[in-house]
């Protein structure tokens, strides 16, 4: 199904969390490091319904979106539980491995945690923009996804090959996202070039890595070869999520905004959505990449993909009480 809705503008403020949490680090089976985080025990909520929050590119359990999100459910009566990737969070790399918006073993092994902790729960899951793209290619492949009620998907791009032809065909994009988040990925890498120092390979992808100017040069010289990708190209076609979408048995909720400038509307895999029961589209005719202003904002406090999370996941916990 595919939805057509307002929202009023574009808006990257948000008020000041007050969640206090607690983080627990999950150690892989090759040395790896990934964690999540939740509210402390002080909040007195029985654990009908929890929902697990996975970031965009650089953010994590710090970040002040994915708190605000958090304090929203918790709001709502809805259990949240951050994921932070390997080398995020101020953690360090453990191991000579990153992370790729492919299956990702940290967020199913976090998945499995909470699950054998909470066997009473029902479970969502909630990515944001690159944390989409996280979600959907675990959960395709994960050994539990039918535990899962639901994955809701905030300005996450579907269709990664035309992404990328537009973060690199747009100078707003180039601006505002490709560079930036390029040179800031090598920074949070620069302070593990021990961990890659190992073997010989592992030497030659950290080179790649400082070569590199933007997201698309990082994925061609060091995601892509990590990964077993012959070139970036084929990397980008294997996590695109069209493949996902099309088949996929968990209910699927796609929020995205007409004029985001990682993903507008002229590329939405419509065909794909409507094919699939199980999926749905609601998209805004404004609100940028995760911007979604509400009507009244900023006095509201409140964004649009605000009430949308709120909403959705209240008629959840309602049907699964």
């Amino acid at each position: 199904a595919v939805v057509s809705t307002q929202s009023t503008g574009l808006t990257d403020c948000i008020t000041k969390v007050k969640l206090t949490t607690t983080t627990t680090a999950v150690i892989l089976p090759d040395g790896g490091q990934v964690s999540y985080t939740e509210p402390t025990a002080d909040y007195k909520i029985e654990k009908r319904l929890i929902f697990v929050l996975v970031p965009g590119y650089m953010g994590d359990h710090k970040t002040n979106y994915v708190l605000h999100l958090a304090e929203i459910l918790l709001h709502h009566g809805i259990w949240p539980v951050i994921f932070t990737d390997r080398g995020k969070g101020g953690m360090n790399l453990k191991s000579a491995k990153f992370f790729s918006a492919g299956y990702n073993d940290g967020l199913a092994a976090v998945m499995d945690t909470i699950m054998d902790d909470n066997p009473a729960a029902n479970y969502g899951i909630i990515g944001i923009s690159f944390g989409g793209m996280v979600a959907v290619n675990t959960l395709y492949n994960y050994h539990r996804r039918e535990e899962l009620v639901v994955q809701i998907l905030l300005s996450t791009p579907l269709e990664s090959m035309q992404t990328v032809h537009r973060l690199n065909s747009t100078s707003r994009a180039k601006l505002f996202y490709s560079k930036p988040f390029g040179s800031r990925i090598k920074k949070l890498l620069a302070h593990n070039e021990s961990v890659f120092s190992a073997t010989s390979n592992d030497k030659k992808l950290f080179k790649g890595l400082l070569r590199s100017e933007s997201m698309t040069d990082i994925d061609e010289e060091f995601i892509a070869p990590m990964f077993g990708y012959k070139s970036a190209a084929e990397y980008y076609q294997d996590i695109c999520l069209t493949k996902c979408l099309r088949d996929i048995d968990i209910f699927t909720i796609c929020i995205n905004s007409d004029d985001d400038p990682c993903f507008c509307k002229t590329m939405y895999p419509r065909e794909v959505i409507e094919g699939n029961p199980k999926v749905c589209l609601v998209t805004t005719t404004a609100g940028g990449h995760y911007g979604f202003a509400g009507l009244g904002w900023p006095f509201t406090h409140a964004t649009y993909s605000d009430k949308m999370v709120a909403q959705i996941t209240s008629m959840i916990l309602a049907d699964v009480t």
